[in-house]
């Protein structure tokens, strides 16, 4: 008999406009299916270790929402999991720590750290798993918070007990991303995180004085991806291999740098 784990959680609208009128049918329900697909795609990539585009059926799990409650418009949600090989442990406080950190970085709450040894080891062993979930949820999460663009204050998603995400203003300032600068221009910096598999990567930019996560355009010419990995091999501060990237750039929606688009690079 296969194993299976179920993990509570709980979706709450709440603000002035909540208390006076309930929640928008329309703005409500977009809010509710973002957060849908949200939840689908990180409980996929909890499961497996992959990161999906879209919300498709789930196999081994299952999602359930129950009746609204009073005061606030409250929803209880049940995620129920077989056991995969990726979550072998199918513990609550590893799967909860999965959730809101995949969520946290999503929505631009970038302090956010895992809490759990699982998730943290899955964060050393591959960051750039969790920037390439980060970009897959943002149009699930700029759904999510059609609500709060218009009017509602807040949306907390919850575990038994404690919170685990609040999204507000702020956060959909983040989700909301600019077009894609369709200027190219000139970066330097090295490599910190490269995927070979993904392409996905991070790079410190000097320019910008952070590391960014990036990757390549689908023209960036695959001689190069070879500078990439020499970069990476700079690995204390004597020794780091810098490059010239050009690059174009997502900003969010409050001019913040999200990523970069690598069109080219040479060492520098």
């Amino acid at each position: 008999m296969t194993e299976k784990a179920r993990f509570p959680l709980r979706l709450r609208f709440s603000g002035e406009s909540i208390e006076k009128h309930g929640l928008d049918l329309y703005d409500g329900s977009t809010s509710f299916w973002g957060i849908a697909q949200a939840i689908q795609i990180v409980v996929h990539a909890y499961m497996t270790g992959e990161v999906v585009s879209r919300a498709t059926a789930l196999k081994g799990a299952e999602i359930f929402f129950g009746g609204p409650r009073r005061g606030s418009v409250l929803f209880d949600l049940v995620t129920i999991i077989e056991q995969y090989p990726a979550t072998a442990a199918l513990t609550g406080a590893a799967f909860y720590d999965f959730v809101k950190f995949s969520l946290s970085k999503a929505a631009g709450l970038l302090k956010a750290k895992p809490e759990t040894p699982s998730v943290y080891k899955k964060l050393e062993a591959d960051e750039t798993f969790f920037d390439l979930l980060a970009e897959t949820l943002e149009g699930s999460l700029q759904r999510a918070h059609r609500a709060i663009d218009y009017g509602v204050d807040q949306i907390t998603i919850e575990r038994p007990r404690s919170g685990l995400l609040t999204l507000d203003k702020s956060t959909s300032l983040w989700v909301n991303t600019r077009e894609v600068d369709p200027t190219v221009k000139e970066y330097s910096g090295n490599i910190t995180r490269y995927n070979s598999i993904s392409r996905n990567g991070r790079a410190y930019i000097r320019e910008l004085g952070k590391v960014l996560p990036f990757r390549p355009a689908s023209d960036f010419p695959d001689s190069k991806r070879g500078f990439l990995t020499w970069s990476l091999h700079g690995d204390n501060i004597a020794a780091k291999k810098d490059l010239k990237m050009w690059a174009s750039r997502i900003d969010s929606a409050h001019g913040d740098p999200k990523r970069l688009i690598l069109s080219d690079c040479v060492q520098a």
